[in-house]
């Protein structure tokens, strides 16, 4: 058993207050080998290694010290594992969403104007704020008072910052860097189809509302 065991026994029966008589009667063995184990004169068997971590209510990786955490939350373990195909279509769309963002961020650079790359940088956080903002106070458990504006005040901050951001281009009088679809192809052929997706995502979407 490496030395970590012999550490952890002995912090642990000391953070419960308990002595090695109770310990040992608790666990059905006597005080001298439970001394032995806590000075890393014995090795401990497997079965009285799991009665261990039970009888502390933390896990043999702890024990073991291969972990700092002394237990995993099983709770939060079932959820991972009820929701792995949400949270790897999740995963998926974040992804997508950053590989478009090189391709937005190399376009905006190309203007070489600070005020569009601000106001750019604008429109994305208030975006992440409106999403996160609906995430976080779905729970009703969740503090309400920790956002200090009406949600009625974010579309029309949204339309101006956006507005703004059109505003700029149009008075910058500038000819844009040219580009194509072939030559976003090919200067960024990972995430050219991320950025593809999205346009057509949201074009669709547009045309549904429009159509209601």
């Amino acid at each position: 058993m490496n030395k970590d065991f012999s550490r952890v026994l002995t912090l642990l029966r000391n953070e419960n207050d308990l002595s090695q008589k109770q310990v040992a009667n608790d666990l059905d063995i006597s005080q001298g080998l439970l001394s032995h184990y806590e000075n890393g004169k014995r090795e401990c068997n497997l079965d009285l290694l799991v009665r261990i971590a039970k009888y502390y209510d933390v896990s043999c990786d702890y024990l073991l010290g291969r972990t700092s955490i002394p237990k995993q939350n099983r709770r939060k373990i079932k959820t991972k594992q009820k929701n792995k195909s949400i949270s790897k279509a999740l995963s998926e769309q974040m992804n997508k969403i950053s590989q478009a963002l090189e391709i937005l961020q190399s376009m905006i650079e190309s203007y070489k104007n600070p005020e569009l790359i601000q106001c750019s940088e604008n429109i994305l956080s208030l975006s992440m704020y409106s999403i996160f903002r609906s995430a976080f106070l779905a729970n009703a458990k969740n503090d309400e008072n920790y956002f200090g504006i009406n949600k009625s005040y974010i579309p029309p901050a949204f339309a101006i910052l956006l507005s703004s951001f059109e505003k700029k281009l149009e008075n910058m009088k500038i000819t844009a860097p040219r580009t194509s679809l072939m030559k976003l192809y090919n200067e960024f052929p990972l995430e050219y189809k991320s950025l593809d997706d999205i346009i057509k995502f949201s074009e669709d979407y547009i045309k549904k509302i429009d159509a209601n």
